[in-house]
C-alpha cells in the first residue's frame, strides 16, 4: 500500500507555513556536530566494536513489548484530550494515524504532530489550529511527566561524588522554576476564563486558535493527562533498567529516575536529526560513572535504534489503513 497520501499530507502541512532554509539545517548541523565532538574524544572503531557486542535480539524482546505499551498510552491520551476539546472521536480512529505518524516522527518529530493535526482536522472537521492546539497541550504535559519522575529522582536520589551534587542543586533551582512556570500557565487561563478583557486579549490574539485548548482546560485536566501518561514513562525507566543489565551496565533504578527524564529531554531538543547526538551527550554525561564511555555511548546507540525500528514497526503495520482514509479524505471537500 503506498505512502503517498501521507507524504501529500506532509506537504500540505509544510505548505502552510515556510520555514527558512537555515533553520531546515540547525539539525542536521548540529547532529554533525554533536557526534564530531562525541568521536573526537571517544575512538569511533571502539564504538563499533561496542556495537557489536550489543545483544540487539534481547534488545527488541524488552523494547517491542515496551513500544507497544507506549503506543496504548499514547493512542488513549490523544483520544481524550481531542474527546474532551475537539471532537467525540473514537480510539479505533486514533490509532491508524497515531502509529503510521510515528513513521514521520523518526525523520522530524514536528511534521508527525502536525500529521495527526491535519488527520483530526479532515476527518473530525476540527479547525487544523484548534487540532493542533490540543497536540501542543500534551506535549507540554508530556515534558512535565519527565519534570515530575525527575523531581521524584531529586528528593530521594543520593549523589555519590562531588559534581552528581551539584548538578541535582541546580536540578533543584530548576524544578522550582519550571513548577512555577506551570502554575503560572494555569493562573493565567483559569483568570482569562473569568476575565472578558484578558480572554478577548488572548482569543484576539495571533495565536489564539492554538491557544485554545489551553483556555478551555481545567486543573484537572492537567492531572488527567499527567496521570494517563505517567505509565509509559514508567515502563520506559523499566525497559531501560533491563536492557541496560542485558549489556552489562548496572545503574541503580533511582539513578534512571532521576536522570533519564533528563536524557529524553535532551533528545527533544530542536538541535539534532532523529533524536540523535543530544542523547548520546546526555547519556555520556549522567551515566558514564556506570561503565567506560565507549560501552554508555554504544548502549545509548543501540537501544535508541532499537526503539525507533519498534515503532517504525508498529507505524507500518497500521500504514495501510491509515493511507486508505488520507487517500478517501483527500478525494472530499476540505472542512472549514
Amino acid at each position: 500500500m503506498s505512502a503517498e497520501p501521507i507524504a501529500n499530507a506532509s506537504a500540505e502541512i509544510a505548505a502552510r507555513r515556510a520555514t527558512p532554509l537555515w533553520q531546515k539545517l540547525i539539525p542536521y548541523l548540529g547532529t554533525v556536530a554533536i557526534f564530531a565532538l562525541i568521536f573526537w574524544r571517544i575512538p569511533l572503531a571502539k564504538v563499533a566494536e561496542a556495537l557489536s557486542q550489543a545483544p540487539i535480539l534481547k534488545f527488541f524482546a524488552i523494547f517491542m513489548p515496551f513500544s507497544l505499551f507506549y503506543f496504548a498510552i499514547d493512542s488513549f491520551c490523544l483520544t481524550w484530550v481531542v474527546r474532551r476539546f475537539n471532537a467525540p472521536m473514537k480510539l479505533r480512529d486514533i490509532l491508524p494515524i497515531r502509529a503510521s505518524m510515528y513513521i514521520l516522527a523518526l525523520i522530524n518529530t514536528n511534521l508527525g504532530q502536525g500529521g495527526v493535526a491535519y488527520y483530526l482536522h479532515r476527518k473530525a472537521a476540527i479547525s487544523f489550529l484548534g487540532a493542533l492546539s490540543s497536540i501542543l497541550f500534551i506535549a507540554l504535559l508530556e515534558i512535565y511527566q519527565l519534570f515530575l519522575f525527575s523531581t521524584l529522582g531529586v528528593i530521594f536520589y543520593t549523589p555519590s561524588s562531588a559534581a552528581q551534587a551539584e548538578i541535582v542543586q541546580v536540578l533543584r533551582i530548576a524544578y522550582i522554576i519550571a513548577w512555577a512556570l506551570l502554575a503560572g500557565i494555569i493562573i493565567f487561563f483559569a483568570a482569562a476564563r473569568r476575565s472578558d478583557r484578558i480572554r478577548n486579549w488572548v482569543e484576539n490574539g495571533r495565536a489564539g486558535t492554538v491557544l485554545a485548548t489551553f483556555m478551555k482546560a481545567r486543573p484537572l485536566d492537567y492531572l488527567t493527562v499527567l496521570a494517563i501518561k505517567a505509565p509509559s514513562f514508567l515502563a520506559s525507566v523499566v525497559a531501560q533498567y533491563y536492557a541496560l543489565a542485558l549489556y552489562g551496565i548496572a545503574v541503580p533504578f533511582i539513578k534512571l529516575m532521576l536522570f533519564l527524564p533528563l536524557v529524553f529531554l535532551a533528545a527533544a531538543l530542536p538541535i539534532a536529526v532523529a533524536h540523535l547526538g543530544t542523547s548520546q551527550a546526555a547519556w555520556l554525561l549522567f551515566f558514564s560513572g556506570n561503565a567506560p564511555d565507549v560501552k554508555i555511548l554504544a548502549y545509548s546507540l543501540a537501544a535508541h535504534f532499537t526503539f525507533m525500528i519498534c515503532n517504525g514497526l508498529i507505524g507500518l503495520v497500521f500504514l495501510p489503513r491509515a493511507t486508505r482514509e488520507l487517500t478517501a479524505m483527500r478525494s472530499e471537500p476540505a472542512a472549514a
